[in-house]
């Protein structure tokens, strides 16, 4: 109960934008997973600077682009975008408010709009959605689309919610996020202005 209170598991539906958080590997494989099988025409991959050397193994077109990208911006400012069509893959520097899961937040939300979308999937480890989920209430509040919050399934990752805590790292994993969702929590209570000073948004 600990561990579900965390997560979120939308069905998946027919959606005009994939867009997948930054951090574990398997949210990208997934990602694609779904892009390859028809569910959006646009699959939006967005990547930590720790995570482009990973890329490699999972031989996606537009790799060699992102690593020189890479290495030619200063390592602070090194989050990146991926977006695939049909058209082909594109690579660009994301423009962040901040590179966390509020962040990233703000990005979808001007990447939907800019799109005209209508409906979205959003993918991440299952118990990092239910405080992405958070945020999007807040962030998307008044709006009409259709946010679908879509957990890597267990046949793509290692983090299992049966025995969490016998593992160290998976313990320490899900105590972490309670942690956050908890802050998150207490954030977004706050009014506009406080919520963009704690969360340290650049102007």
């Amino acid at each position: 109960m600990f561990y579900e209170f965390l997560t979120k598991n939308d069905a998946i539906m027919p959606a005009d934008v994939i867009f997948v958080l930054a951090g574990r590997m398997d949210r990208k494989k997934y990602g694609i997973e779904l892009f390859r099988a028809g569910v959006a025409p646009l699959l939006v991959l967005s990547i930590g600077r720790f995570e482009v050397s990973k890329l490699r193994s999972m031989q996606l077109e537009g790799t060699d682009e992102l690593i020189f990208l890479r290495d030619a911006i200063p390592a602070p400012e090194r989050h990146f975008f991926m977006k695939f069509n049909k058209s082909g893959v594109q690579v660009e520097k994301a423009q962040l408010q901040r590179w966390n899961t509020y962040g990233e937040v703000l990005a979808v939300r001007q990447l939907l709009q800019s799109q005209k979308a209508s409906r979205a999937i959003i993918v991440s480890t299952d118990i990092h959605l239910r405080r992405v989920a958070l945020v999007a209430g807040k962030l998307f509040q008044g709006e009409t689309i259709d946010l679908r919050f879509c957990p890597v399934p267990p046949h793509l990752t290692t983090l299992r919610k049966e025995k969490w805590w016998m593992l160290s790292n998976d313990r320490r994993y899900v105590l972490s996020e309670m942690i956050k969702l908890t802050g998150y929590r207490l954030i977004l209570w706050m009014p506009p202005w406080a919520v963009r000073r704690m969360m340290k948004l650049k102007p």
